[in-house]
């Protein structure tokens, strides 16, 4: 989702709308100046125009006149009556710029309304409001809605002295009658919802966290007590949730707020609220949108209805891009994610970041407001940044511009895009936010309010303008937009694209079927709003006209139970047919032929990645494969669909885990990681098999020279998403500089598909189980969770690869395979020297390495291994190895002798690796661990070009694996 916001009102509605007045005076009004002679009242009644005058003073012969702004210009006015006779002075009525504060006693103590550095911070580090005060101080939209912001909190101080008039109160629900007045669904909602307890106490613990976050928004401004919010006036809708709820109760709080819009909405404002924004600081951490699509959703659900939706990122110093998390990373228009910044406008360290879903910063470290308890103080986190966030919002509806009030009844979703979008494109600059937000910017809420009224146009262009084919075997267009009630007409002028001469439709109305169309052609179209003397067209649109053999539009898949994946798409006027191909990994492309616009796949494999493209076949021939889409079957068991205990307490300045390798198996390499813990999810290479016996490397790196480190390694052998005593699998030390060895066995009766494995290393002289929980650094060492893949036994598999070093000096080779997916874990070595007919030299070895002394591979040999299951050698896996004196040790792959560029991408990368390297092949991970991407190497390449257009932006994690054993990895930022 790429966030770009832009403050001109071309961004929502296109072009600059013609004749537009600026709005720093009163619309429809003038102020006219008389000769002493002019008698007035006689003046006035000869212009039928004036709706009302009013005179200015007793001795000064000057009125203010009104009329109706959307029949007459004031500039046409202002000139007409400057002509006359009798007639001094005519001027518009300009507004004043005062500094508006409020009288509220506190107020001096809230710097980040105002901050003369009062407490040690920078002079002017503050939200620039008193400027949108001047303007507004919120509570009612130029239609006279009253707006209402809903906080999805801990609960609410009910009797806070500053707080009790902007509290929302139900007015159709009668308190503790024990009946559901309104019939809205929630008895007794008299001042909100409970989603926790299923019940109308909102006040929960008396709300703590609540409390301070509605201060911010909307404590009473003006009143002489206290404190203020960014809204002096407007109501906030209580849901309270605690801050452990499930996500069943995330949704019904979402859905109790959009429930009171709907309800405002369809009885034109008799029941219900008129909720505009919502306001929630609390999440899930290391979560992503896949894990939770039903609530990533609902927030274009909620802007489909004009609510904005706000929300704080973790109080933790990691980037949310990489690590996860909810719902910052949820891809919504109508979702805004905010950081915190401090005094001196310095980002707060312990507040996460993220480039690509982090739109913006506010104050949070501090900040002055309300406390439960009828008291107030400074409260410290992103909760705090983020309420004044939404609270900016709620002023910018209350902004008195009758445009804007048009385009709130006319079309609510385009009115909260454009708010968002003025808000996003007047923040300030911070270089501290450049690299850790998408926007770069703070909050600066005079700046927007300021753009705002500056934008405020006497006519707007139709909003939502959208195109789509009838779906029958014309070549005709189906057009649809909205337009507010200003409009008198609407025109739709057309060209063929790169023709200057226009073809003009007037008085046309939405929807339209525009026919007569050559198919397959590219058409400019524009829309023109006529509004009296004023006008406004629409952006040039660029559309295809139905009769194109090309990739169908709209074409998506998605997952589905039961090892499905369902793609879809938009029918073609001249495609015959449609072919699917799909395939995981390197394996053969499997073709599927559909006439319809679904198509489902069966009997996948789960939780695996299918490389999927699409074909249009048409009458005169067909295009090639492309489109090409990533999708994970469902079906990933407990390792990544369940939630594990997360471990707490742990420190890894001086030492950390190296490498992890299981050979076959799993071989990941890595540096420190956030918090001393991270779930790398599946990057198995092939599956493990009950009964089979796996060998685990675990390596240690340090700081330092290093000491004694022990591994604990648990696995969930039952799924039932906990780690217990007697799955513990591995219990080893690793000395100082060595490593820690053990061996896996899978149990017989182990559940199969994927699984956790869980893996601790701590100082030697600390032991905790398998959640350890502590504070501060309390342990030190690191702690690393994987997926393993637990497979059916299929037969008697050879092991998958098979490499040799060959020692010169001790005349010894190292045989190493990869672990088979066969029980048991017993393997049978043979070799002889190549291109010789006569007998095998043969081992049995129960391992997955063996020392062989005489097998010099400065000559030429033909090795082969294979398991041995119930006694008997299955198929062998043959090799020749030799003629090159290899000495293939296993080292990390040196940074420097590869590349990838450019980094950030957008569509393409270019991975380039200097001429040593023989590269074996490139995978490209999510950062939960989920494998998007395979590519093969031919031999003499030194270059791969990684198309990236169909993934959604993101951070990801790219490696390169040789075939000498080495492997390295980069983060690969993808943009859009």
């Amino acid at each position: 989702m790429s966030r770009s916001r832009l403050l001109l009102l071309l961004a929502l509605l296109g072009c600059a709308a013609l004749g537009a007045q600026v709005l720093d005076y009163g619309q429809g009004q003038l102020i006219v100046q008389l000769e002493s002679r002019t008698e007035a009242k006689a003046w006035i009644r000869s212009h039928r125009e004036i709706a009302a005058w009013k005179p200015l003073g007793q001795n000064l012969n000057t009125y203010l006149v009104t009329f109706d702004w959307a029949k007459h210009s004031e500039k046409q006015l202002r000139a007409d009556y400057g002509r006359e006779a009798g007639v001094v002075n005519v001027q518009l009525n300009y507004r004043l710029t005062m500094r508006r504060r409020p009288n509220d006693p506190r107020y001096p103590q809230q710097w980040q309304f105002f901050n003369t550095g009062q407490i040690g911070g920078e002079t002017g580090a503050d939200y620039n409001v008193q400027p949108a005060w001047d303007v507004t101080t919120g509570g009612v939209t130029t239609n006279g809605d009253t707006i209402v912001i809903a906080s999805i909190d801990n609960g609410i101080d009910l009797d806070h002295e500053d707080l009790v008039a902007n509290i929302w109160v139900n007015r159709d629900e009668i308190p503790g009658n024990g009946r559901d007045d309104d019939r809205n669904g929630y008895v007794d909602d008299r001042f909100g919802w409970n989603t926790k307890l299923d019940n109308n106490d909102v006040e929960g613990g008396k709300g703590d966290h609540g409390t301070p976050v509605m201060g911010q928004i909307a404590a009473a401004g003006n009143n002489q007590r206290g404190v203020t919010g960014v809204n002096w006036l407007a109501r906030v809708m209580n849901i309270t949730n605690d801050f452990d709820p499930l996500e069943s109760e995330v949704i019904e709080a979402y859905g109790y707020a959009l429930d009171a819009r709907r309800r405002y909405d369809a009885t034109g404002g008799r029941e219900g609220a008129y909720v505009v924004a919502t306001n929630a600081s609390w999440g899930r951490d290391r979560a992503f949108p896949s894990q939770s699509p039903i609530w990533c959703a609902l927030y274009d659900t909620l802007g489909s209805y004009g609510i904005i939706n706000v929300a704080a990122v973790p109080n933790r110093d990691i980037d949310v891009d990489e690590v996860g998390d909810l719902p910052s990373l949820c891809q919504s228009e109508y979702l805004v994610v905010v950081t915190s910044i401090d005094t001196r406008n310095k980002k707060v360290k312990d507040a996460a970041a993220g480039a690509i879903s982090v739109d913006l910063a506010a104050f949070g470290e501090g900040v002055y407001t309300t406390l439960l308890g009828n008291s107030y103080g400074a409260v410290y986190g992103t909760s705090f940044a983020t309420p004044a966030v939404t609270g900016a919002f709620g002023l910018l509806y209350s902004a008195p511009c009758a445009s804007l009030g048009q385009l709130l009844r006319s079309d609510p979703p385009a009115a909260a895009r454009y708010l968002r979008d003025v808000l996003f494109a007047t923040l300030r600059p911070l270089p501290t936010l450049k690299e850790t937000t998408v926007t770069g910017g703070a909050l600066d809420v005079g700046a927007a309010m300021t753009a705002l009224m500056q934008g405020c146009v006497a006519c707007l262009p139709p909003t939502s303008f959208t195109t789509a084919p009838p779906g029958d075997a014309s070549s005709d267009l189906l057009l649809d937009w909205k337009v507010t009630d200003a409009a008198d007409r609407v025109d739709l002028r057309y060209r063929p694209a790169g023709s200057t001469a226009w073809t003009t439709l007037t008085n046309v109305r939405a929807p339209y079927r525009l026919s007569g169309l050559p198919s397959c052609r590219e058409y400019d179209l524009q829309l023109v709003s006529h509004c009296g003397a004023d006008s406004a067209q629409t952006e040039v649109w660029t559309v295809e006209t139905p009769g194109c053999c090309r990739l169908p539009d709209d074409y998506r898949v998605r997952a589905l139970a039961g090892g499905r994946i369902v793609a879809e798409w938009q029918p073609l006027l001249n495609a015959l047919s449609y072919t699917l191909r799909y395939r995981t990994g390197d394996d053969e492309w499997t073709e599927v032929t559909t006439t319809e616009s679904r198509l489902e796949l069966t009997g996948l494999r789960n939780c695996r990645t299918y490389e999927i493209e699409l074909r249009t076949n048409c009458t005169g021939g067909a295009t090639r494969f492309q489109g090409r889409r990533i999708q994970k079957t469902l079906g990933c068991g407990v390792c990544l669909d369940a939630e594990y205990c997360l471990p707490t307490g742990f420190g890894n300045e001086q030492e950390w885990l190296a490498r992890v390798e299981i050979p076959g198996i799993l071989d990941v390499q890595s540096s420190r990681e956030i918090d001393a813990y991270r779930n790398f999810g599946d990057q198995t290479l092939s599956s493990m098999v009950p009964g089979g016996v796996y060998p685990i490397t675990l390596t240690p790196a340090y700081r330092g020279s290093g000491f004694t480190q022990d591994f604990h390694v648990y696995i969930d052998w039952n799924q039932d998403a906990q780690f217990t005593a007697d799955e513990l699998v591995v219990e080893q030390s690793a000395p100082r500089g060595g490593v820690a060895r053990g061996s896996i066995v899978v149990p017989e009766s182990t559940e199969l598909g994927l699984t956790r494995m869980r893996i601790i290393m701590q100082f030697t002289t600390v032991k905790t189980g398998p959640c350890p929980a502590g504070s501060n650094q309390q342990f030190s060492g690191e702690v690393e969770d994987y997926c393993l893949d637990i497979t059916p036994v299929q037969g008697c598999p050879a092991p998958p690869s098979l490499t040799a070093t060959y020692n010169e000096q001790l005349q010894q080779t190292q045989v190493s395979w990869g672990a088979s997916a066969a029980p048991g874990g017993s393997y049978l070595l043979r070799y002889r020297p190549r291109n010789r007919d006569g007998n095998y030299t043969e081992r049995t070895v129960k391992a997955l390495t063996a020392t062989v002394t005489g097998l010099n591979l400065c000559n030429s040999y033909e090795v082969q291994v294979a398991s041995i299951c119930t006694g008997e050698p299955g198929p062998f896996r043959t090799v020749f190895l030799g003629d090159d004196c290899v000495n293939n040790r296993s080292l990390p792959l040196p940074d420097a002798l590869w590349s990838l560029s450019p980094n950030p991408a957008r569509e393409r990368a270019y991975l380039r690796w200097e001429s040593p390297l023989r590269v074996a092949g490139v995978s490209l991970f999510a950062f939960d661990g989920r494998r998007l991407g395979e590519w093969s190497v031919q031999p003499t390449a030194r270059e791969l070009p990684l198309e990236l257009g169909e993934l959604p932006p993101g951070a990801y994690l790219l490696q390169l694996r040789t075939a000498d054993g080495r492997s390295g990895s980069r983060r690969l930022l993808l943009l859009r």
